[in-house]
């Protein structure tokens, strides 16, 4: 891909808002192809209409995570373009709450949404993505790397997904595919509102996970747009080679190598200050 100006064919899933909308919208105002994914169908309708309007080739499809049927239609759906530069993996979903409250089911599909259904569709669509010389970008979090409490499953998740995108690097490297997974911060998206609260009546933690839950809104709240997101996978794509992580804004940098200096001690009392524990 270098720096040529090159027409890209790239797939964004979970582009229905916040981050992944921003990166879709980023490479079709540029030029490129771009197929966006959403949960609802009037939801993917209503977006391509407002792409055509704007002149740019975007399209998008019904995608939920982790339905068999959802993923075989898309992946047909590329194989029928015959190419696939890129493959952003953006859809996610978060659940709040104890891990004793979070039963098996929430903990499933939490995993099924994060890593199971992501996992999937990027298997399937690795040979396209071997022929044109492709990229995987993985939308992690710094939650993967900061387990976060009444967080744990989806700091799990993310965990995995950054794991997943090492091995898959150091698999695919050689067959000219790359892989990087971007590490967000705090960012104003819907993601908030959408996220599942687990808080059953007469919970012995719900003072701490109330506490916690504001300091999560708050912050995500005032986070910045996510189109410094969008910015960074737009770069990560011109460079010549894309590194394994790649942590999104001055905070979550600094984080990263705070983690690396920091005793465990400090960065659990620091994790628990945050968040009002």
């Amino acid at each position: 891909m270098g720096k040529e100006p090159a027409v890209l064919t790239i797939l964004v899933t979970g582009a229905g808002g916040g981050v992944g909308r921003a990166i879709a919208e980023r490479f079709a105002r540029d030029g490129h192809r771009v197929l966006g994914t959403t949960r609802s169908a009037d939801r993917a309708r209503a977006l391509t209409e407002t792409a055509r309007a704007a002149g740019w080739t975007l399209s998008c499809s019904r995608l939920e995570f982790p339905s068999p049927a959802d993923i075989d239609a898309l992946v047909h759906e590329v194989e029928s373009l015959g190419r696939l530069d890129v493959l952003v993996n953006n859809a996610g979903a978060g659940v709040f709450g104890a891990v004793e409250h979070v039963g098996a089911e929430d903990a499933a599909r939490q995993f099924a949404v994060n890593l199971h259904g992501p996992l999937d569709l990027t298997r399937r669509l690795l040979p396209l993505l071997r022929a044109s010389g492709g990229r995987v970008i993985w939308i992690g979090s710094l939650a993967g790397r900061i387990s976060l409490p009444f967080q744990a499953h989806y700091s799990a998740t993310k965990a995995s997904v950054a794991a997943m995108s090492d091995a898959m690097r150091m698999e695919l490297g050689p067959l000219g595919v790359q892989v990087c997974c971007v590490e967000p911060g705090d960012f104003a998206t819907g993601f908030t509102d959408a996220r599942v609260v687990i808080d059953p009546a007469g919970s012995v933690y719900k003072p701490a996970q109330d506490r916690c839950l504001g300091a999560v809104e708050e912050q995500e709240r005032g986070g910045p747009p996510p189109d410094l997101v969008a910015g960074l996978v737009e770069r990560l794509c011109r460079r010549r080679r894309m590194p394994a992580r790649a942590p999104v804004g001055r905070f979550a940098r600094t984080m990263c190598v705070a983690l690396r200096l920091l005793p465990d001690g400090v960065r659990e009392w620091a994790v628990t200050r945050t968040y009002r524990l």
